[in-house]
């Protein structure tokens, strides 16, 4: 056995080593470090400098976050305005106002019709798509 010390690879730490001409390492964790290291297997350890750890982090709300929501919402809206077809856009109040208004009437009168023999006037059906007679309103009083 050897009587002096020898000097690690990894650490610089003096040992007494165990076997003779063949130990380069005080232990065998700094043999497996220094490997790894040479293979760069293992990334260097960062020591924690106060930023909190992936656990420690909390969603916190911040106007920047705020103003790039708004941006986001606003460019959409104008995206969808810009490249939707009018047909496919949603139906508002006063679409569904105009329809309900517009299909409201079941008798529209033909005015290319002539009169029937009792005076009455020509109108389409809308319900059953046909040409009915009803009585003129002068009729009713």
């Amino acid at each position: 056995m050897d009587k002096y010390l020898y000097t690690c690879n990894y650490c610089s730490k003096t040992y007494k080593p165990n076997r003779r001409y063949k130990q380069r390492f005080c232990s065998n964790s700094c043999r497996v470090n220094s490997h790894n290291r040479k293979n760069k297997k293992q990334l260097p350890q960062i020591k924690n400098l106060g930023l909190p750890s992936e656990k420690e982090k909390k969603d916190n709300i911040t106007w920047g976050g705020i103003g790039n929501a708004t941006i986001a919402n606003i460019a959409t809206d104008v995206g969808k305005a810009i490249f939707t077809k009018e047909e496919n856009k949603p139906a508002t109040k006063g679409d569904l106002r105009a329809l309900f208004t517009a299909s409201h009437h079941r008798y529209l009168p033909v005015t290319n019709a002539p009169k029937g023999n009792n005076g009455s006037i020509a109108h389409y059906d809308t319900h059953t798509k046909t040409v009915v007679y009803l009585p003129s309103s002068s009729q009713w009083k």
